[in-house]
């Protein structure tokens, strides 16, 4: 009788123990199994996260553009960090905007103040020309 080998989906990650490679699909995405260059019972040594680690390393070293799929969607769906980024944005732009409505306000108040200073010294003129 033919010993159980390990087999494992490159895709998900899914194992089984099969002792025909034929037999070997993944019944999640229907995809061929590979088989761990490892013998049954060394596998079934190992405990859970030894073998996550063991599959997901070669995992990754069948598909090596994997991990920057991986991190590239982790990038834009990280909500809290997007968040976190826009409000740190928000009170910058705030800032600036006080800052720019001082200066405006500062601005109208010399701009007027001119303007009657202007009108103070037209009148006079008129005055000075009447005499």
């Amino acid at each position: 009788m033919k010993e159980l080998s390990v087999y494992y989906c490159p895709t998900c990650g899914y194992y089984a123990y099969f002792q025909l490679s034929k037999n070997a699909t993944c019944p999640t995405d229907h995809t061929r199994l590979v088989g761990l260059d490892m013998r049954y019972q060394d596998f079934m040594n190992l405990d859970y996260e030894e073998r996550d680690r063991l599959l997901i390393g070669k995992i990754t070293q069948s598909a090596p553009s994997l991990i920057r799929r991986i991190c590239t969607s982790e990038k834009l769906y990280n909500q809290r960090a997007l968040v976190g980024e826009l409000t740190a944005e928000y009170a910058k732009l705030q800032k600036e905007n006080e800052e720019l409505n001082h200066t405006v306000s500062w601005m109208h108040q010399l701009v007027w103040e001119q303007i009657r200073r202007n009108k103070v010294l037209e009148q006079k003129m008129e005055v000075l020309k009447h005499d």
